[in-house]
């Protein structure tokens, strides 16, 4: 924004948001609805943030990485699926994060805006991968139920990169499924500020993209949303960034 400058140190981001297949193989759960969804190469949907920080320090153990994520009197390496909380619970709302692990993770937020504008290309344009020749239905899965030109006419998510890829190959920033960050919601902070996470409190988390059922007008670049805990339905997912 006019009174924010943000600097990220690199990191490196998923080409494609987490599927239904790679979901179910790290967490035993597919907690996808399938009515909204083509099959198991769509992105993974009804995931809370609980689930969505959980696959993270999973996925790290299993690739034999250092996970990101503790939790108070949570043990990831036993963790079942089914001792995930469902409902808001105080521990998991507090869950910290060591920046400095290898292990996978949630975007922060000013990341996720770095990727979705190609680096810089795309900080003056409406949605991830724009060249200013192409309509956003060329990036996006979005706008079932809606008369917009280019909008998906499906009742569902789509397969993942369906669609053209931004300027540095990542498919599915605009549209698709929203993706969790890792950022409390707040408004942006002023100053300049460098690998910026967000708030220390609050109750809300950031997710970012747009989705398949919603408008263009929620699939742009600068769409800011957030979910109360725990999130989850149909139209929440993730993607993965580790250092």
């Amino acid at each position: 924004t006019a009174n924010n400058v943000s600097t990220v140190s690199a990191f490196r981001m998923s080409q494609y948001e987490i599927t239904r297949a790679q979901f179910l193989a790290v967490m035993g759960t597919d907690p996808s609805y399938t009515s909204h969804s083509t099959g198991l190469n769509d992105p993974v949907q009804n995931v809370s943030w609980y689930m969505a920080i959980a696959f993270c320090n999973k996925l790290s153990l299993a690739e034999g990485l250092t996970p990101v994520y503790e939790v108070n009197g949570v043990d990831f390496s036993t963790l079942s699926y089914s001792e995930i909380p469902s409902s808001n619970e105080t521990n998991w709302n507090s869950a910290t994060a060591i920046w400095t692990n290898n292990g996978y993770r949630l975007p922060s937020e000013m990341e996720w805006m770095w990727a979705a504008m190609g680096a810089i290309d795309d900080r003056t344009k409406a949605f991830s991968g724009s060249d200013g020749n192409n309509s956003i239905g060329d990036y996006a899965v979005f706008g079932y139920g809606t008369s917009e030109e280019g909008a998906t006419t499906l009742n569902s998510s789509n397969i993942v990169g369906s669609k053209l890829p931004n300027e540095l190959s990542v498919y599915d920033l605009s549209g698709n499924i929203f993706e969790y960050c890792w950022d409390l919601s707040a408004p942006y902070p002023n100053g300049i500020v460098t690998d910026y996470h967000g708030p220390v409190s609050g109750t809300n988390r950031i997710c970012r993209g747009g989705s398949w059922i919603w408008d263009a007008s929620r699939s742009t670049v600068s769409y800011r949303s957030s979910t109360s805990m725990p999130g989850a339905g149909y139209v929440m997912g993730l993607r993965v960034v580790r250092n």
